[in-house]
């Protein structure tokens, strides 16, 4: 009943064109459902090829792997323990404690393993839940560090010697934890793989990300009194919260080393199934603060099941906000209106830098700061974001230094007040926000990640997921967008502030480098939400030749200032490409290109009065393809879901290869922007590049209204280099 229901409030929204297709994809992605655990077992298959594989180790720690046990079937329990049995790595023990299990088949199954040597069995005489349990099972280990292991969940077989690997790298490792995956319950298949990143304690903060297979210093451990009693479900993040403010000596292991089975009433399977875990989550946040000597509060998203941590600006502290312009007034206006007329936050200054407007300008741009009380400086000289940076800086009076794109709007009231709270931590470099295209509010940057092909944004022009705590908490990065950047004075003083030579790309993600270097953590406060008319005021980075070249010279500067992070990234596991090659090509079928002649057809450009569209390009070397994800349509057209797209890449010798293009639903939020219903007006497209020669080409769109209708070409401001 609940189904006829929704399509039936489906066909009052939508009709029957709409709910049609939405129908048709959810049948065909039933049928497909098996094609990301395909690519997954690919990648096992093809980087899983050392499981066995060993060599001496000059540090050998003893690990005891600590299992309390409850009430699990023989198959399960006998597989957990044989997945500790069969290490690679010799110096271990077993603690298995059971807490009064109700099935006798539990005691039956450990009877079979009394005696045997390394395996230490406790049968409590009281049900005293997990947290008692595991401090018994601590109680028993004599290891130097101890793991844990749930009693239904299997260890990878070079667990315990990628650890004590680990170790060897550097012995004073308090704490290690590595990547995990999940296990179907029948034990057969692996899912979801969880590429982790090195520390990073604001995205722990948000999240329990760390979780399995970590292991600890038993002498912490104890001093710390072990897992509390009364944060049952969620006190391994309890536990790691109040170790890791014992130790700053954290190591990570980018392999899989912990298969998580998933049960019908497993947190994992079901968050539902166990809401108190999320109270006693939010419960451990409190106390971490009070600890911590930090005011704030721990607000519940309940969207995601998870809760982020405010913390409050101590003493009011001055902000000032550095906007660098020339000639753009229409955005300026758009930037102050929306700063004087929602900012809660009292004690800020803002500070124009204009590095040359004509006279009209000019004029306006001290009308609007006189209005606001609002400083304005004046200073022709060529664009250089670095060096006006650097400029504001000098004249500002403030603590903080906020750094913000003459092309923004905030959308939320408190915005200083959240980053200024962040920024105020020890630990905090750069503070950023979440971007958003004004038009249907896409995203445009929560963090910047250092992929291989350079830095670029996490997400860009992707719908937002309120269930991905990616896109819904605070996490850290290894840079964040100068367009909106906080940072403390004495942090911006200490690291030398803008690099001038970078004057106008990466310099954001050069002083990001920066603060890394230094030991501070950068992190994007995803509550602070702001629109981004990104480039409005000089043009887009890769609309020309000259603009691509510059932009190459700037990233190889940028590289040769900071060797390491070259094609590195500590908040980017190189893994998490597979994640994205599952997620963005997973359900698409990978289409070859037809080589077509444009001899004849008008290339126009985009009319943005009269058409919505947006192109993003996802590069998947790989699997040696391009992903293309938007949409187009005609705004005031009420015929726009019958459209059919096509991409076409143009060669510099004038070659065409077309693609076509798989059709999306699309909804646009209802901006007011078109007329009809057009919410079949998206596209997707996997493109297969090795079919084509190498080389650079200008993107095209290619669109008509239905079948027999003419075939337009439009101009994509951007290039693609196969």
């Amino acid at each position: 009943m609940n189904v006829i229901k929704r399509v039936k409030k489906r066909l009052r929204k939508d009709g029957w064109l709409v709910t049609g297709y939405l129908g048709c994809t959810i049948i065909a992605a039933k049928l497909k459902k098996n094609d990301r655990n395909k690519m997954y077992a690919d990648w096992i298959e093809e980087y899983e090829t050392d499981l066995l594989q060993t060599k001496p180790l000059e540090y050998n720690p003893k690990f005891s792997v600590i299992v309390p046990v409850y009430n699990v079937q023989k198959e399960m329990l006998v597989a957990c323990i044989e997945s500790v049995q069969k290490q690679t790595y010799q110096n271990w023990e077993l603690c298995l404690v059971d807490d009064a299990s109700t099935m006798s088949e539990v005691k039956e199954t450990l009877e079979t393993y009394k005696g045997i040597e390394n395996i230490k069995i406790k049968y409590r005489e009281k049900n005293g839940h997990i947290s008692r349990t595991t401090n018994d099972g601590l109680q028993m280990a004599d290891g130097e560090y101890i793991g844990l292991l749930d009693c239904d969940d299997i260890l990878a077989p070079n667990a315990l010697y990628e650890m004590a690997k680990k170790l060897n790298e550097d012995i004073h490792y308090d704490f290690v934890y590595s990547d995990e995956d999940m296990l179907t319950e029948d034990g057969k298949t692996r899912y979801n793989p969880v590429f982790k990143t090195e520390w990073a304690p604001d995205t722990f903060m948000s999240v329990m990300y760390t979780n399995h297979f970590s292991v600890f210093r038993r002498k912490i451990a104890l001093e710390i009194g072990g897992y509390r009693v009364g944060y049952e479900g969620s006190q391994d993040y309890d536990f790691v919260l109040r170790f890791t403010e014992k130790t700053k000596k954290i190591g990570h292991v980018g392999k899989i080393l912990y298969h998580w089975r998933s049960r019908a009433e497993s947190v994992a399977s079901n968050p539902e199934t166990k809401m108190y875990a999320y109270e006693a989550a939010m419960k451990a946040k409190k106390d971490a603060l009070e600890r911590r000597g930090l005011k704030g509060k721990v607000e519940y998203q309940k969207q995601i099941y998870q809760s982020r941590v405010f913390y409050a600006p101590i003493e009011n502290p001055k902000v000032s906000i550095i906007v660098p312009s020339k000639d753009n007034y229409s955005c300026i206006k758009t930037c102050f209106d929306s700063i004087a007329g929602k900012t809660t936050y009292s004690n800020y200054e803002l500070i124009l830098i204009d590095n040359g407007s004509k006279k009209e300008t000019k004029e306006k741009y001290q009308q609007i700061c006189d209005k606001y009380g609002f400083t304005y400086y004046y200073q022709p000289m060529d664009f250089n974001f670095s060096k006006m940076c650097n400029m504001g800086a000098e004249k500002a009076t403030g603590e903080y230094y906020l750094f913000l794109n003459d092309d923004t709007e905030v959308l939320v009231e408190d915005w200083l007040e959240r980053m200024v709270g962040q920024a105020a931590l020890e630990h905090t470099g750069a503070v950023g926000a979440k971007l958003y295209y004004p038009e249907e509010k896409r995203l445009q940057h929560i963090g910047i990640v250092n992929r291989a092909e350079g830095p670029s944004h996490y997400y860009c022009g992707g719908r937002e997921i309120l269930t991905d705590y990616k896109m819904q908490m605070d996490c850290n990065y290894i840079a964040v967008t100068g367009a909106c950047l906080m940072l403390a004075k004495s942090k911006f003083k200490e690291i030398g502030g803008f690099e001038e030579t970078l004057p106008i790309a990466y310099n954001d993600v050069d002083l990001c480098f920066k603060l890394i270097e230094k030991g501070y953590y950068n992190v994007v406060r995803n509550d602070v939400q702001l629109y981004h008319y990104e480039s409005v005021s000089r043009g887009s980075d890769i609309a020309d030749k000259a603009k691509q070249k510059r932009l190459e010279q700037e990233r190889e500067l940028l590289y040769r200032r900071h060797p390491q992070f070259n094609k590195y990234d500590p908040f980017y596991s190189e893994n998490m490409e597979l994640i994205t090659n599952m997620e963005g090509l997973g359900s698409l079928n990978p289409q070859y290109p037809k080589q077509i002649s444009l001899e004849r057809c008008k290339i126009q450009a985009v009319d943005v009065e009269n058409i919505s569209c947006f192109m993003n390009i996802s590069t998947f070397p790989h699997m040696k393809q391009l992903k293309f994800e938007g949409w187009f349509y005609w705004k005031k057209s009420k015929h726009n879901n019958g459209n059919k797209y096509a991409i076409v890449l143009m060669g510099e010798d004038g070659t065409a290869y077309r693609y076509k293009a798989q059709k999306t639903y699309h909804d646009p939020n209802g901006d007011g922007l078109f007329v009809g219903n057009p919410k079949l007006t998206g596209f997707l497209l996997a493109a297969h590049i090795d079919a084509i020669p190498a080389g650079n080409y200008k993107v095209l769109w290619e669109v008509s209204k239905g079948a027999g209708c003419k075939k337009q070409y439009y101009k994509e401001e951007k290039e693609v280099e196969i």
